[in-house]
């Protein structure tokens, strides 16, 4: 029979690949052959015929990094019913083994299908085989029994696959609409569960995980965007967000203007996405973990202290990489690209959203995520919404927006995308600590793209800690003594202006800065599409960048504000962190 060869080239929405009859061969019942996915006919005859050396290849979607899946199942209609193997690790190319029976068709997810969606996949293949009728389509209508097949792709929309395929497979979605901001992550991984609602863009559960500390983390699926510059296409400082699915490649989409975003770049791999934990971390029976109504901790003894953890951890900057690690190895603060890709999707979901019904924080002049910056429990701007006290201060428990106070859906005016899917606290109760960039109080340096955030130490001696310079000339590149806004003034600047704030560079060092959020030179002096949050413009040795503001900041604190007057060892009682994971 020879190899089958197989390429499907549809990524948009590819949830399975179904490889079946095609009708230029003679239905033959020795032999039919399999060529693209454009090309179906179904019948009572095998696709392939049981030779103990033949196989078949198929030539997969690039999902992200090169893996389609790491845990994937594939699904054959035999003569006997339908058989499976599961576990299979498959790159964008996959290779089954020597086939066993005769095919009549075969499917392939990225992830085990539960035993209730087995038996209905079952019985479609075996129908669409010729070999078995289902009880639950339509006569000649497999559209209504829930498997939309269209050329070159499977659109698993509604019963009885809507649990594990109700959307776009890690797609950022579209600027203004449900669901922006956060996704399907393509392979879940060990000690996560998808919550009730994970693939439904208009459930409050879209995109969010559960570990297994009962921490609570959402999906954000790697994006392109152009920043408008006024001579690329778009109005100067205007936004466009496109799924990671939209080009072939990196160098296709930066041929078109679009860049990846800095935050999808880990251990010198494009990542498919990265979880972020929906709440600030808070000390969970000692370990940092992301759960809500969590009293956030702090960098002091005497809130909430990073010392009350697993491990004792240091009361000081430094000791957040520690205190992750609490929760497992591979967790980690969030990097300073991290927070800035967040508050690059709130930007762009206000410029396309003209109400709140994606968008609860939406408003013609405050349209931007709120939070707990007023020193009162409540937002500066929109002081309807209450933060119930964690005990100090007014720090507030993360998460709470609208549970201390006030009437309408104020949680969802907390999060990144003014939905109850997203990330919140964003914007004040707590400063954030982030990776990502540092100084030796002569120059300031940006993490490289080889760094893997996971890896990173808390020292300042070693070649994988984040400060010293035996870590700098390991991890970072220098942008310069100084850089754009970043001139060393010892002074605090707002975010915003009518000129470009960021810059539209798709490679370099310009896009790096970009992907940490430092504006342009000209990008400061305050706007109200940036909140005119907070720019804390120092270089000190040993710097740690702090992001979102704290409960007494006002207007600074947003989610673009960045401070970059603390060091390694600073302690403060309004600074914390969340945790951060890749795949």
């Amino acid at each position: 029979m020879g190899n089958i060869s197989v390429t499907v080239g549809k990524t948009a929405y590819l949830y399975a690949i179904d490889v079946r009859l095609t009708s230029d061969v003679g239905k033959d019942p020795a032999y039919q052959r399999i060529t693209t996915a454009t090309d179906y006919d179904y019948g009572q005859y095998p696709a392939a015929v049981h030779d103990t050396t033949d196989s078949l290849t198929v030539s997969l979607p690039d999902l992200g990094g090169g893996v389609f899946s790491n845990a994937g199942s594939v699904y054959f209609a035999t003569p006997v019913g339908m058989s499976a193997l599961h576990n299979q690790s498959m790159a964008t190319t996959y290779t089954l083994p020597a086939l066993s029976s005769d095919i009549y068709s075969w499917m392939v997810f990225p992830q085990r299908l539960s035993a209730v969606q087995e038996s209905q996949l079952q019985r479609y293949m075996l129908q669409k085989s010729g070999l078995a009728a289902p009880d639950y389509l339509y006569p000649d209508n497999d559209i209504y029994g829930y498997l939309l097949d269209d050329a070159s792709e499977i659109l698993l929309s509604d019963p009885p696959f809507t649990a594990v395929y109700g959307a776009g497979l890690n797609d950022i979605g579209i600027a203004g609409a449900a669901g922006f901001g956060v996704g399907i992550c393509p392979n879940v991984p060990a000690g996560f569960i998808p919550i009730a609602g994970c693939t439904d863009p208009y459930s409050d559960g879209y995109g969010n995980y559960a570990y297994s500390d009962n921490s609570v983390m959402v999906w954000v699926p790697a994006f392109y965007y152009k920043w408008g510059d006024g001579t690329n296409g778009l109005g100067v400082n205007v936004i466009d967000v496109k799924a990671y699915s939209a080009y072939a490649d990196v160098a296709t989409a930066n041929a078109a203007g679009y860049a990846l975003h800095r935050a999808f770049y880990d251990g010198g791999s494009i990542q498919a996405g990265f979880f972020i934990d929906k709440y600030q971390a808070s000390n969970n029976g000692g370990v940092a973990s992301s759960i809500k109504m969590g009293n956030p901790l702090s960098s002091n003894s005497a809130h909430n202290p990073f010392s009350g953890l697993t491990g004792t951890p240091t009361n000081a900057y430094h000791g957040a990489i520690v205190a992750a690690k609490t929760r497992g190895a591979q967790f980690f603060p969030t990097s300073r690209f991290i927070h800035a890709a967040m508050a690059m999707l709130s930007y762009a979901h206000a410029q396309a959203s003209s109400s709140t019904t994606y968008c609860a924080w939406y408003g013609s002049t405050t349209n931007y995520p709120k939070g707990n910056n007023n020193n009162a429990l409540r937002d500066t701007n929109d002081t309807s919404m209450i933060w119930v006290s964690d005990g100090y201060s007014n720090a507030g428990k993360t998460g709470s927006a609208g549970f201390g106070g006030g009437s309408g859906n104020l949680f969802a005016k907390s999060t990144h995308n003014g939905q109850n899917c997203g990330v919140a606290d964003l914007n004040g109760n707590m400063w954030e600590i982030n990776l990502g960039l540092t100084s030796d109080g002569t120059n300031i340096y940006v993490m490289n793209t080889a760094v893997a955030m996971k890896s990173v130490t808390s020292g300042n001696t070693l070649a994988t800690d984040a400060w010293g310079a035996t870590g700098i000339a390991a991890l970072y590149t220098s942008l310069g003594s100084t850089y754009q806004s970043l001139a060393a003034s010892n002074s605090a600047k707002n975010y915003g202006s009518a000129s470009q704030v960021l810059s539209a560079a798709t490679s370099g060092n310009d896009w790096n800065a970009a992907g940490a959020g430092v504006p342009l030179s000209a990008g400061t002096g305050g706007s109200n599409a940036f909140g005119s949050d907070g720019l804390w413009d120092y270089r000190p040795n040993e710097m740690c960048p702090l992001s979102g503001g704290a409960w007494a900041d006002g207007s600074l604190a947003g989610v673009w504000a960045l401070f970059l007057n603390h060091v390694r060892g600073s302690s403060a009682v309004y600074v914390g962190f969340r945790s951060g994971m890749y795949l």
